[in-house]
């Protein structure tokens, strides 16, 4: 059996495809400047080498080799003036530009046909974002959620669920969780641990002010000035802030419960009167 060659593990192959690139290059900078096509040969050539610097069929890396030599024979002409062999390489470039770009439309419009329909995740994704960015901003006729329960509601009643968010009290009437309202949490919760980073920084800055207090009265004497007393009114000031926003979330977690208790009585009621088939009198 004849060993069979890989021609792209061949030196002496390697050396006459290198050779023949080089003398491509070679003549794509001596060509004339007649026309803007023939400036594109250089880059055609070098992205044609890095396709087919990989074949393996005997077959295709003759006719490869084949199609560069006719290539340098017609460069070689046109770099000596031949300018039927410029308007050549020039209609050959504009050809394949021209085939390159049937073949994107084509191939686009097969996407199009052939478009897969969405797979359960991705339409429950593409859903909760456009829920998403519908409830980017609080709708102009929304009542506020502390003027439930609704004395009628279409359909069947959903009873709010009290949710505690970090110890941010809301009502979540269904999921998805609305684009705004998440906001309104974020930015209640980052509010209160800036108080919180700082009070600790007011923490360390008493320790340090006691002792600057503790130095004067050793050489100037007691003053009613204190170092310290500004840092204990702006602590003060700060723990009074955080206990006022803490008593409020709980005067509104009681107020959402409530309301939570009133729409359950509601449904019960609602529920009651629909297995009954009375009319409800109101």
């Amino acid at each position: 059996m004849h060993k069979s060659i890989v021609p792209r593990k061949s030196g002496v192959h390697r050396f006459a495809c290198l050779a023949l690139y080089r003398a491509l290059l070679r003549q794509c900078t001596k060509l004339p400047n007649t026309a803007p096509e023939l400036s594109t040969c250089k880059p055609l050539i070098q992205q044609k080498f890095q396709r087919y610097r990989k074949l393996q069929s005997p077959s295709q890396t003759v006719n490869a080799l084949k199609a560069g030599y006719e290539a340098l024979d017609l460069l070689h002409s046109a770099s000596q003036g031949n300018q039927h062999n410029a308007n050549r390489i020039v209609k050959l470039i504009s050809d394949t530009r021209l085939i390159k770009q049937r073949e994107s439309a084509l191939q686009r419009e097969l996407s199009k046909k052939e478009l897969k329909p969405l797979s359960q995740k991705q339409q429950r994704t593409s859903e909760s974002q456009r829920l998403q960015d519908q409830t980017a901003r609080r709708h102009p006729d929304a009542t506020p959620i502390l003027s439930r329960p609704r004395p009628v509601v279409s359909g069947k009643r959903r009873v709010p669920v009290l949710v505690n968010a970090r110890g941010v009290p809301f009502l979540r009437i269904k999921k998805p969780q609305p684009k705004n309202l998440s906001g309104v949490i974020r930015s209640k919760l980052e509010k209160r641990w800036k108080r919180i980073e700082r009070r600790d920084r007011l923490d360390r800055e008493l320790l340090f002010a006691n002792d600057e207090d503790t130095w004067d009265s050793l050489t100037t004497g007691s003053e009613s000035d204190t170092w310290a007393k500004g840092v204990k009114d702006a602590l003060w000031n700060l723990n009074q802030q955080i206990q006022d926003s803490d008593k409020k979330n709980v005067e509104l977690a009681e107020a959402m419960w409530n309301v939570v208790l009133a729409e359950r009585k509601l449904a019960a009621e609602e529920e009651k009167l629909k297995s009954t088939g009375k009319p409800s009198h109101t």
